[in-house]
Parts: structure tokens; C-alpha cells; sequence
């Protein structure tokens, strides 16, 4: 290998070469984004159509089945799910993971749009959301008030948010929880009918007289006007004088036939927070920008505001992301921190304080140059990417360390430092090279991983990839180049001044315990690997009982409360029941504060959690709790869990915010058929099914309940006598109920209004309001509603949920912490396969299990992928299949350690620790490739095969256990740290090193001399 030598020649340029990637690394640090937790595009759309006074089955006939047959058209659909409410139908519309999701979010926005007008003209909003989890709220603040109108709230909040919406960065700011104002026209039908005024007679003259039609232009004295007509309404005033129609010779105008005033409209979403009222601002950020930064810049603009509010009013910020977000960095930079700390006392220790000046400056260089790198493909600083570092600290010295100690060794062969550095490092180049690009290829597939969870984690090994690859190309030339400059000729009169007292504990063990071992486990070949085979099998029939598990809980000093009232309940008995709730909260100490969602869920404030839509009988309280300390929380969740499961008229969950790519819950069964009465029987059972499973909490089956409806039931045959027109009934029912939008009214402001007919009942409509309500028949009579039509109570279902273009029944459930999902679907999954469904009706099961089984298939893909690729290099360096095997010996004997250390810390096999393990098939065979490489080279030299084996593994025995030992020492500080997240992973690099390092010092010789045959002194490869 060349490159030490023209790195020492060149010695000037390549340290200027240094200094500009070390400073272009620091600015990278410095201008990168910074976010909680990686950016994951899955590729989906969301469509909400809001219709309200529909039931959901006249939603799915009219609306739901044209959208979905619309949007199936589309190519790469993996599933599409549909939920229908009264008023509300919502889509999901996912396609499968690799698809461009931009492109695929416009193909859905163009279907829908293209069956617009084949839909009913009731509709009041259609609304469309590309799925990411960038779409998050890094900051809620809530403005608070008793006293003030919401007007005068809405007019502060619309205030800030102008100011804020200008801060660099920020993509969107959202105003919440506030009714909008409309202009109400409450109409008279008893007065209407009396002068024989029809709705669609008051609706085309508002509309005709709220027309704004441009009348074109004229020229005029070598000059072009525009001709404005009279426009639209100016003022409430002009609405009134609206003429409708003429009776007895007079002109009746809307105003005597109606009450006309600005008005809110029905409130379907409240929200509270220290018991007092208030509204929300939402706060996104554009993608690619620093947190920090938009942090800085929306704090500056709330304290200037602050000071123009009225007395009357007050802002709070409810949830700051930016908290977070520097916390988790901060304990994270801490963990590499201590990491760099730990490797350099090992290596200080073991090499001496040249040696490991030199060695240590390759962590510093390598973590600022990998972050430039890092930051050029694309990726910031959150929990991903610095964990990422953490794991790649300890390898980063690997190579530096190894070749530091050959050139010792080539120093006390009396070579000079200069010809020590380029000799040394030239031999053993190509095996570090070798071993590098092994560790390189166990990561790359991790990059190619299918699925959210591998774009999840896809900056891990892209950091450790950058990282890795630094410190090779600096172990390679600046290390060869500072110990040509740095070091001293070997002393040969007193060579224990060069060695350490670790070095000279370490030969003392080389010579005593390791040499008889090796030289016994030599000649009872059979006998070792028996007992090495064994120890494999038996850890193998012990990871029954280590569990599965996907993703943990997000450690987080934040849960949310979902309180469930039955079908029908109104905002004011749901809000009643949340002050109750709030009132038991109000007596935990560790609880900082509370905010309250009635009617609607809480802003998105979790990547991976999204917001209920509008709800009547639904409401959200996020919780912030002074400090985050596991067991409190823990034990604070279980106690509310406990005390709300007997909440009598009300179903409320306490839920966790959970880590990983989104998921509903953690247990998910669909069952799919035509009739809905057969659903809900399969589905109750089920449900009991599942609650039948210890550790399952919050079970939720939609299906099963019911809501009672009044149904207009019209007379078609009394109603073609009459001459009047079904839908002209269905028109007049819901004007008068709901209220009908109809036209728009803007204010001097430019704030528009929606203008809507409806009774003045409002929402305390009775039976009796019934008999006021008119329609008009084609004679040109007004007709009673009541000759037409008879109401009846009917229970019809609260929601229909739809999978595939087919009506399903959902039954989903939370876990208690440290609940096994294996062990509870087990059981059910054995259930349904027995249960007797009817043709036509079948099961999918969806949730983590689906999940897990998709990450996981990828990841068996990819850690096959990792073996064959790196199997191919190894063949390419030995030119032998059979010496490659031999060093994939290193890999069952990881295995070992992975198992126990999991096992023993009370950890399970999560996707954590299965990226660890692929991992560990990278790391553990480079000790091994640099054990087999130096007894090849000491056989070529002349060395009988036993004797190279002694040597080869005398020797090399330090550089293995040192780099070992820097690795657990860089993965120490995170694993310990108690992350759930990141304690699987530690765990299983650290057991799986600590075994395979000592098994392969034993092994691998072993069966190096078991299976290699030698002729005249040459290897038989």
C-alpha cells in the first residue's frame, strides 16, 4: 500500500487538506437542522369531507363509495381505510413505502377533485393532508381569557399570528378552538308559510343580490375604465332589505320574515387550561431549518405582543418542542461526551500518552468531518443521528489503534519512526481496509430497510458509514504521518521504558492463562468446539424467554387522557365529564399543568400521534408533568388507569406517546363483511377475546355502539300529490336543523363571513319545532312538514369503518408496560383461526404485529444481504471459501453474548437490538480477519502452522481486546443512560462483543488449524 508513504511525503498538503475539512465539518455542526426525531415520509394522503346533518350511512352511499372507487384507480395503493362519522367521512389513503409521495398526494387531490361535482351540494368542506411526520407543532401557546368575547380573542390571536407566520422557518400557524362567526338568518317558516315564501326563493335572491360580476371595460378619451357594478353586500342593513318576494301588492323583504345578526356558529370544539377558557396557536416548521433558530426568532415576536394585550387576556406556552429537542441533543452529546472520556483513559492506559494522543485524535476528526458529510446527504442533528455517533465511537479508533501498535512493533525492530510508520502501516493496510469496508456493508442494508421504520432509522448508519470511513482514510494517512513526526526511535538498551503498565499486566496474561489455553484448546480440537457448539444451542433454546418487542415508550414527561362518552352526548355533558377528570388531576403534585380538548383531540404534537377530528362526545387532556423519572410516571399511569376503569358513563384511556413510526395501537384486528349487524357479533367477540389477555388496556371497539337517530321518514306518495319535490323536504329538514350555508358576506376588514339559513332554535331544536317547519310544493302552496312526513327513533351505528373498499369492524387495544405482545396474540390469533365466520367475512391482523413483520422480513433481507456482501470481500482478500467461513465463526459466538447480556439487563428483542445484531456481523469478524490475515503472513514467512497460530494470536492479542474494549467503552454512556430506545442496542454490541472477542482469541485458531492444510510450509487455500 502506497498511500502512508505519499501521506508522509506530502505531509503539508494533506494537513491543509485536514484543517478545511475540519472546517467545513464545525460549520456544517453548526448550520445543520435540528429536530427531535428524524423526518419519516410515508407515502399517504388523508382526505376529510365534511358534510354535516349526513348519517354515516347516507355518507357512505353518497360520498364515501364515488371517492373510493376514485381514488382505487390509482397505481401502488397498499391499503385504503375510510372511518364515517355523522358529518364526517376520513380517508386513508396509504401507498406502498418507495412511491413518490408527492406525486402520489396530487394523483389523490386530482381524483377527488375530479368526481367534485358528482357529489352532493351539502358538502361544506373538502380538505386534503400529505402524510409526514415533519407536519408536527413545535409550538402551543394558548391565549387565555374569561372576560373577552371570542371575537375580540380571535382578533388577538389573528394579530400574533401574522407576527409569527414572518418568523424565518415557520410553515404554517393554525388558530384553534374558537367558534367562527357567521352571519345567522334565522328564519320565521310559521310567517314564510303565511306569505307564501319558499326557501328557494330566499336563497337565490340572497344569492343573486351577493353577486359580483365584473361588467368588462370601455374606452374613453384615449384611456381604458373598468365598469364595477354594485357588488356585494356592504352591510347587515343591505342583507335585510333584501326582497324575497311580493304578497298582497307588497314587497316582502328578508328582514320581515327573518332575525338577522352576526352570530357564532354551533361550537363543536372548546378548550381549556387552568380551568379558564382559551384558544389555541399552532406552530409548524418548513423542513430543513434549525429549531433553534425559529425558537429564537417566535420568542422575540410573543414578547412584543405580550406587551399590546389587554388586561383581560394572557399568553401561555402550552408545548415547546425546542425543549425537548435541546434536552434530548444535550443528553446525547453528554453520552458521546463521556464515550470520548472512557476510550481515551483505555487507550491512554494501554498505549502510553504518544501512542494515545495519536489515536484519540482520530474521534474529534472523524466525528467533525462525518457530520459534514452527514449533512451533505441530506440529514440533521436529532436523537437518530447522534446515536449514530455514540455507536460509531468506539470503531472509530479501531483502525488507528492497530495500526499505532504495528508500528511499535516495527520501532522495536529497530526501524526508524518514519520507516516504522510507512512499513507497519503498509502491511497490515489492506486487512484494515478489508475489515472496514466489512463493518461498512453490515450497515448498508440498514439504509435500504423497507418500510417507515427503516426511513426511521436510516441516519444511524449513515452517520456510522461517514464516520467509519473518515477514521480509515485518517488512520491511514494522518496516523502513519504524525507517528513519523511525533515518535522516537525505539530504546533498545531499555525496552520496558516503551511498554505500559497495562502491556505489561496484558503479557503477563498473553504468557500465562492465554498461551496454556490456547495450547490446550490446540490439541483437544473436537472437545473445544463440542463446548463452543454447545454454549450456541443452549443460548439459542434461552432466547424463548428474552421476548420480542418492537418499539418502547417515548420517555417522555407527557401522557394524554382520552375521555369516550357514549354516541350522541352533547359538548356540554362531554365537558362536565372532562371537569371531573381535570379535577383528579388537580390533586397530583408531579402534574405541572393540563390543557383540555372537548370535542376535538389535541394539536399534533408527537410525530407520531395524530389529532382527533370533531367529536361531540370526545375529549383530550395533554399532561405535563414536572420531571420525567420512569417509576413515578410508570406508577402514576397505572394508578390513573386503575381509578378511571370504574369512570361510571364514560370509556377514558390514559396513553403514552410511544416511539418508532406511527402506528393506531399496538393490537389491531380487522374483520371485514358486507352486513354491519354480523360485524358487530363477530366484532363483540372479538373483543372479548382480547380482554380476556392480562396486560391489555384500552380496548376499543367502535362497532358496538349504537346512536339514536330521529328519522324523517317522508310519505313519497302523499308528497307527488302534493307536487313537491323529495329533495326540496331533505333541503327545508336541514336548514332548518343544521343551517345552510349559502353565500358570503365581507366586512371592511376583508374578513369573510359565511351567511346561513337556518331556524332560530339552534341547537335546543325539539319535536315540537317540527310543526313550524314548512315546504313548497310546485303549485306554489306551502305544505306542513308534518302531512308529508312521520319521525321515528332508529338506532343506527355511531361510526362505519371501511378497509379495502369494504366495511370492516376494528377492535384495538393499548398494552401495560412491559406486557409481551407475542404472548397475548398468540392465544387470539389461535381463537380466530377456529372461529366459525360466516362466507364472505375473514380477519386481518394489522397494529405492531403487522408492522413488526414488515420491518423485521426487511431486516432479515438486509442482515442476509450484509453476510453475503461481506463473505464476497472476505473471499476476495483470502482467495479461499473456506478461510472466510472460519471467520464467520466470530458471528454465533457474538450471538451468545447478544442473547445473555438482553436476557440478564431485563431487556427484549426490539428493533433496536435487532439493528445491533446486524451490526455485530461487521464489527466482531474484523478481530478476525486481522488473527487469520497475520497467520497467513507468518506461514508464508516460514512458520509452521501451530506455531503461527501461537504467535498470530499472541500477538495480535492486545490490538483485539483494546479494540474491543474502546468500542463497549464509546457504547457504555448511552446504554446506561436507561433509554429504552437505545439500551436493547447497547446491550446486544456490548454482550455480542464481549463474547466473540474472547471466543475468537480461542475459536478461531482452532479452526484455523483444524480445517488448513499446509505443503512446504505454503497455505493450501
Amino acid at each position: 500500500m502506497k498511500l502512508p508513504r505519499l501521506a508522509i511525503d506530502n505531509y503539508q498538503f494533506v494537513i491543509l487538506i485536514f484543517i478545511l475539512l475540519v472546517v467545513v465539518g464545525i460549520n456544517s455542526f453548526i448550520s445543520m437542522p435540528r429536530t427531535e426525531d428524524p423526518p419519516v415520509n410515508i407515502p399517504g394522503a388523508s382526505v376529510v369531507v365534511i358534510y354535516p346533518g349526513a348519517s354515516p350511512v347516507d355518507l357512505e352511499e353518497l360520498v364515501v363509495t364515488p371517492i373510493e372507487d376514485a381514488v382505487n384507480e390509482i397505481d401502488d395503493i397498499k391499503r385504503i381505510q375510510t372511518t364515517i362519522r355523522d358529518g364526517l367521512a376520513y380517508f386513508s389513503v396509504e401507498f406502498y413505502f418507495g412511491t413518490n409521495a408527492k406525486e402520489k398526494y396530487d394523483e389523490v387531490v386530482e381524483k377527488v377533485n375530479g368526481i367534485r361535482t358528482r357529489l352532493p351540494e351539502g358538502i361544506m368542506d373538502i380538505s386534503f393532508m400529505e402524510w409526514t411526520t415533519t407536519d408536527v407543532v413545535i409550538l402551543q401557546l394558548a391565549l387565555i381569557s374569561e372576560k373577552a368575547s371570542f371575537r375580540e380573542m380571535e382578533h388577538a390571536a389573528e394579530r400574533l399570528k401574522i407576527r409569527l407566520q414572518k418568523v424565518e422557518g415557520v410553515k404554517e400557524v393554525d388558530i384553534r378552538a374558537f367558534p367562527e362567526e357567521e352571519i345567522r338568518v334565522s328564519l320565521d317558516f310559521q310567517k314564510m308559510a303565511n306569505m307564501n315564501v319558499s326557501l328557494d326563493q330566499v336563497e337565490k335572491s340572497i344569492q343573486s343580490n351577493n353577486a359580483n360580476i365584473p361588467g368588462g371595460s370601455m374606452k374613453l378619451s384615449g384611456k381604458t375604465f373598468s365598469i364595477q357594478t354594485s357588488g356585494t353586500y356592504e352591510t347587515i342593513e343591505e342583507l335585510g332589505n333584501t326582497v324575497v318576494h311580493s304578497w298582497n301588492g307588497r314587497l316582502v323583504r328578508l328582514h320581515d320574515i327573518a332575525t338577522i345578526r352576526f352570530d357564532y356558529e354551533d361550537q363543536r370544539y372548546r378548550a381549556r387550561i387552568f380551568h379558564e377558557r382559551c384558544i389555541f396557536l399552532a406552530v409548524k416548521q418548513k423542513a430543513e431549518h434549525n429549531i433553534f433558530n425559529i425558537r429564537h426568532g417566535l420568542e422575540t415576536e410573543m414578547e412584543q405582543f405580550r406587551g399590546s394585550l389587554p388586561k383581560d387576556m394572557r399568553l401561555f406556552p402550552v408545548f415547546d418542542q425546542s425543549v425537548w429537542v435541546d434536552q434530548r441533543i444535550s443528553n446525547f452529546l453528554m453520552n458521546l461526551l463521556q464515550g470520548i472520556i472512557l476510550v481515551g483513559i483505555f487507550i491512554f492506559l494501554a498505549l502510553g500518552f504518544r501512542s494515545s494522543l495519536v489515536v484519540i485524535l482520530v474521534i474529534p476528526l472523524s466525528i467533525i468531518i462525518g457530520i459534514f458529510l452527514v449533512d451533505k446527504m441530506g440529514f440533521g442533528l436529532q436523537q437518530i443521528s447522534i446515536a449514530g455517533l455514540v455507536v460509531a465511537l468506539g470503531m472509530l479508533v479501531d483502525n488507528s489503534i492497530v495500526i499505532v501498535q504495528n508500528i511499535n512493533r516495527f520501532r522495536a525492530l529497530g526501524y526508524t519512526p518514519r520507516d516504522a510508520s510507512i512499513a507497519a502501516t503498509s502491511e497490515i493496510g489492506w486487512p484494515v481496509v478489508s475489515s472496514t469496508v466489512t463493518t461498512v456493508l453490515a450497515f448498508i442494508p440498514i439504509i435500504m430497510m423497507p418500510e417507515a421504520s427503516g426511513e426511521f432509522i436510516k441516519s444511524l448508519p449513515v452517520v456510522i458509514i461517514a464516520t467509519l470511513t473518515v477514521s480509515l482514510l485518517v488512520a491511514l494517512t494522518l496516523t502513519p504521518l504524525i507517528t513519523s513526526k511525533l515518535f522516537k526511535p525505539w530504546d533498545q538498551n531499555n525496552p520496558g521504558k516503551e511498554t505500559t503498565f497495562f502491556e505489561k499486566k496484558i503479557k503477563l496474561i498473553i504468557e500465562g492463562p492465554y498461551r496454556k489455553t490456547l495450547r490446550y484448546a490446540i490439541h483437544h480440537k473436537l472437545v473445544t468446539l463440542s463446548l463452543a457448539m454447545a454454549g450456541f444451542l443452549f443460548s439459542l433454546y434461552m432466547f424463548q424467554f428474552v421476548g420480542i418487542s418492537f418499539f418502547p415508550k417515548a420517555e417522555k414527561p407527557q401522557f394524554l387522557i382520552q375521555v369516550n362518552l357514549p354516541d350522541g352526548t352533547n359538548l356540554d355533558k362531554t365537558s362536565a365529564i372532562s371537569r371531573e377528570v381535570e379535577l383528579v388531576l388537580d390533586t397530583i403534585p408531579s402534574v405541572k399543568y393540563y390543557i383540555t380538548n372537548i370535542g376535538h383531540g389535541n394539536p399534533r404534537i408527537y410525530y407520531n400521534v395524530f389529532e382527533k377530528n370533531d367529536a361531540t362526545n370526545f375529549a383530550e387532556i395533554f399532561v405535563q408533568l414536572e420531571t420525567y423519572e420512569p417509576k413515578s410516571i410508570d406508577a402514576l399511569i397505572s394508578s390513573l388507569r386503575d381509578h378511571f376503569s370504574v369512570f361510571p358513563g364514560a370509556k377514558i384511556n390514559v396513553r403514552e406517546f410511544e416511539q418508532g413510526h406511527p402506528i393506531e395501537a399496538p393490537v389491531m384486528v380487522y374483520i371485514t363483511g358486507e352486513n354491519l349487524d354480523v360485524l358487530e357479533r363477530i366484532s363483540g367477540d372479538v373483543e372479548e377475546m382480547i380482554l380476556a389477555r392480562p396486560g391489555v388496556i384500552n380496548v376499543e371497539n367502535e362497532l358496538s355502539r349504537k346512536q339514536l337517530d330521529i328519522r324523517v321518514k317522508i310519505n313519497k306518495e302523499k308528497a307527488g300529490m302534493y307536487g313537491v319535490p323529495v329533495i326540496e323536504i331533505d333541503k327545508t329538514v336541514r336548514t332548518a336543523v343544521h343551517g345552510l350555508s349559502i353565500s358570503k358576506y365581507r366586512d371592511d376588514e376583508g374578513k369573510e363571513y359565511n351567511i346561513v339559513l337556518r331556524m332560530p332554535a339552534g341547537e335546543s331544536i325539539t319535536e315540537d319545532d317540527f310543526d313550524r317547519i314548512f315546504v313548497h310544493s310546485l303549485t306554489g302552496r306551502m305544505i306542513p312538514l308534518k302531512q308529508l312526513a312521520s319521525f321515528e327513533f332508529t338506532q343506527s351505528p355511531s361510526m362505519i369503518q371501511r378497509f379495502d373498499l369494504e366495511r370492516t369492524a376494528l377492535v384495538k387495544a393499548d398494552l401495560t408496560k412491559g406486557a409481551n405482545l407475542d404472548e397475548i396474540m398468540k392465544p387470539v390469533i389461535a381463537q380466530l383461526i377456529k372461529y366459525p365466520f360466516p362466507n364472505g367475512y375473514h380477519y386481518i391482523i394489522s397494529g405492531e404485529l403487522e408492522s413488526r413483520s414488515e420491518s423485521f422480513g426487511g431486516m432479515q433481507i438486509a442482515i442476509l444481504i450484509a453476510i453475503l456482501a461481506i463473505f464476497a470481500v472476505l473471499v476476495l482478500q483470502f482467495h479461499s471459501f473456506l478461510q472466510p467461513l472460519i471467520i464467520y465463526a466470530a458471528v454465533p459466538f457474538a450471538v451468545i453474548g447478544m442473547i445473555w447480556a438482553l436476557l440478564l439487563t431485563g431487556n427484549t428483542f426490539s428493533f433496536s437490538a435487532f439493528i445491533g445484531l446486524i451490526s455485530l456481523v461487521g464489527i466482531v469478524v474484523n478481530n478476525s480477519i486481522i488473527l487469520v490475515d497475520y497467520t497467513n503472513k507468518l506461514m508464508e514467512q516460514g512458520m509452521s502452522l501451530q506455531e503461527a497460530i501461537m504467535v498470530s494470536g499472541e500477538t495480535r492479542f492486545i490490538p483485539i481486546i483494546l479494540t474491543s474494549l474502546t468500542t463497549i467503552g464509546g457504547l457504555l454512556p448511552l446504554t446506561l443512560s436507561g433509554s429504552t430506545l437505545w439500551a436493547p442496542l447497547g446491550w446486544t454490541l456490548i454482550g455480542g462483543l464481549f463474547s466473540s472477542t474472547f471466543l475468537t482469541l480461542i475459536i478461531v485458531p482452532v479452526l484455523f488449524g483444524a480445517f488448513t492444510r499446509t505443503n512446504r510450509n505454503k497455505i493450501t487455500r
